[in-house]
């Protein structure tokens, strides 16, 4: 459930990335960032039974009619965006392969406001833009935005060294787009013990929390954004921004 893809795909595929902007007195931090974006797909959700009487859209779910979840990337990512200070002000909603329905985007339109941990916890949202390019840029080295959580469970797995975070990482980047990768810098970081998103109906299939890592990545060719990889990418954990040399 990972996204990148090569620089000469730049403009050439399908897709569509709406942009908003988070306001109020209590941005949430990013440890938040699952939090947000559960909370920005059930706003789109609730939006679209609004428009439509149902909320039967695989894209803005990522569930198929029968409510089994779908395989892939082919539905919408969830992108909580910090700033500087570790504070989300934004929110990216990517449309990896197509464009947004009329109804999918009204429905994302509606969305005014967020509580992403209880009442007290209100955020004011503003739809910036509808075609938004920002994470299409090019680079060849990125580094994390929002905490990079291995797919895989790594500690206390003997003998498992092909595990090892840094291995994840270049294993899913070759997978997404074939070339050669070197993790330059990967660290643990002590307030990334970050909560990921668990499989609906399954709470024992994974701990609710894991740990969270810097990642710093160089590619042998430049590759085109959004990056976003590892654990509950559609949720918004492993975002990567270009590095400037």
């Amino acid at each position: 459930m990972s996204l990148a893809k090569p620089a000469d795909a730049l403009g050439a595929c399908g897709g569509q990335v709406m942009r908003f902007s988070l306001s109020g007195a209590r941005l949430p931090p990013t440890g938040a960032t699952v939090r947000v974006a559960e909370a920005f797909r059930s706003a789109a959700l609730a939006g679209l039974q609004v428009i439509t009487g149902h909320r039967g859209s695989f894209v803005l779910s990522g569930h198929r009619p029968d409510g089994k979840a779908g395989h892939g990337h082919r539905h919408a990512f969830y992108l909580p965006t910090p700033d500087e200070k570790g504070r989300i002000v934004a929110v990216h909603v990517v449309n990896p392969v197509q464009r947004f329905s009329v109804e999918e985007a009204e429905a994302l339109r509606l969305i005014r406001g967020l509580q992403w941990n209880g009442p007290s916890t209100k955020a004011n949202v503003e739809l910036v833009s509808e075609d938004d390019r920002t994470l299409s840029q090019v680079a060849g080295v990125w580094s994390t935005v929002t905490p990079y959580v291995p797919p895989r469970r790594f500690y206390g797995t003997h003998g498992k060294h092909h595990l090892i975070p840094e291995k994840q990482v270049v294993e899913e980047l070759v997978r997404l787009v074939a070339g050669n990768y070197e993790v330059e810098e990967i660290r643990k970081v002590p307030e990334w013990r970050i909560r990921v998103r668990l499989a609906s109906g399954d709470p024992e299939r994974q701990p609710l929390r894991r740990e969270g890592f810097y990642v710093r990545f160089r590619s042998a060719s430049p590759l085109c954004g959004p990056v976003v990889l590892g654990h509950s990418t559609h949720f918004g954990l492993g975002q990567f921004r270009p590095v400037a040399e």
